[in-house]
C-alpha cells in the first residue's frame, strides 16, 4: 500500500546557483515543511560582487508550458512566485493562474531582477502591480518594494500598514510588508478583516542573504497544507527566524540559513536582540 502523498508546492522563480535564494531555497523550504516541491525556472542568475546578478532568461512560452505540465500532472496546492523577467513571463504565469483559481499564490516581488529584463524598476513595479498583486493570496514585499508598489514612502509601522492596505485594495487577499532592514525589525500583516504588527529579532551577525525568498516559500508551504493566510504568515516567520538563528557560515564567511534546522544539530546558535516596534 502506497503512502499518502504530501501536498505539492511549486516555485516559479530564478535559479540562484548559491542556493541562498530562488528555486533551490524554495525547494529546501518546501521539503522542510513536508511538501513535495516542483519548480519552473524563469532565469539563470550569476551573482556579481557588489552588483546585480547576470541573467539568462527563460522564454515565456517555455515557462507557460512547464507550469501547465506540472499543474496537469501534479496536485499543486500552492505556488510561490519570485523573479519574473518581463511582462511576457508574468502574463504567461497569470494565464495559468486564472485557469486554476483554487491554487494558493504567494507573490514575492523581486523588482531588481525584473528591472534588468523590464528596463527599469518602475516598469517592474508596474508589472507586479497590474498583473500579479491581484492574483495573490499573500504578497510579501519588503519596505522598499512596498514603497514602489503602493506609491508611498514606507519607513514606519503606520506607513507599512498603509502600503499593505493599498496592496489588498489592489486585489491581494492579504499582504505582509517586511521590515528586516530597519534597526528594529518587524513585519506588518494586513487583510480585509485583520492587521497585526509582528515583532522580530536583530541578530548579532551580518544579515544572511535570501530570508525574504524563504519566508515567501514557507508561507506557500503552509498554505499548501490548508492553513489560512494569517496563520501561514506567523508560522513562516517563526520558521525563518529559527533558520537564521541556527544558520552557519560558508567558507567565504557568508551567513546562510539552515533550512533543515529541525532535523540537524546546529553547531552554534546565533545570538539575537529583541526588536519590538512602536504600535501602529
Amino acid at each position: 500500500m502506497l503512502n499518502e502523498p504530501p501536498p505539492v508546492a511549486m516555485s516559479i522563480s530564478e535559479f540562484d546557483p548559491s542556493g541562498q535564494s530562488g528555486i533551490i531555497a524554495d525547494i529546501k523550504t518546501f521539503a522542510a515543511h513536508n511538501c513535495y516541491g516542483v519548480a519552473v525556472v524563469t532565469a539563470l542568475t550569476l551573482p556579481q560582487p557588489g552588483g546585480k546578478p547576470k541573467l539568462h532568461t527563460t522564454p515565456s512560452e517555455w515557462i507557460k508550458e512547464s507550469i501547465l505540465l506540472l499543474v496537469r500532472e501534479q496536485n499543486v496546492r500552492a505556488i510561490k512566485i519570485g523573479m519574473m523577467c518581463g511582462r511576457a513571463s508574468a502574463e504567461a504565469v497569470c494565464e495559468v493562474l486564472d485557469a486554476n483559481p483554487s491554487i494558493a499564490v504567494v507573490v514575492d516581488p523581486d523588482l531588481r531582477g525584473m528591472g534588468d529584463a523590464a528596463g527599469s524598476e518602475p516598469a517592474a513595479a508596474e508589472i507586479v502591480r497590474t498583473l500579479l498583486v491581484r492574483r495573490a493570496t499573500v504578497v510579501t514585499p519588503n519596505a522598499s518594494e512596498a514603497s514602489a508598489l503602493a506609491g508611498i514612502e514606507v519607513r514606519s509601522p503606520a506607513e507599512m500598514k498603509s502600503a499593505a492596505a493599498k496592496l489588498v485594495e489592489m486585489g491581494a487577499r492579504a499582504a505582509v510588508v517586511t521590515g528586516g532592514a530597519f534597526e528594529r525589525p518587524f513585519d506588518v500583516y494586513y487583510d480585509q478583516e485583520f492587521s497585526e504588527t509582528l515583532a522580530g529579532e536583530r541578530f548579532k551577525v551580518e544579515a544572511p542573504f535570501g530570508p525574504g525568498s524563504t519566508f515567501a516559500s514557507a508561507i506557500a508551504a503552509n498554505l499548501a497544507h490548508g492553513r489560512q493566510p494569517h496563520d501561514a504568515v506567523v508560522m513562516a516567520k517563526a520558521y525563518v527566524t529559527e533558520a537564521i538563528r541556527k544558520g552557519y557560515a560558508t567558507p567565504s564567511g557568508t551567513v546562510v540559513l539552515n533550512h533543515f534546522y529541525r532535523i540537524h544539530q546546529a553547531p552554534r546558535v546565533i545570538e539575537a536582540e529583541s526588536g519590538i516596534p512602536e504600535p501602529a
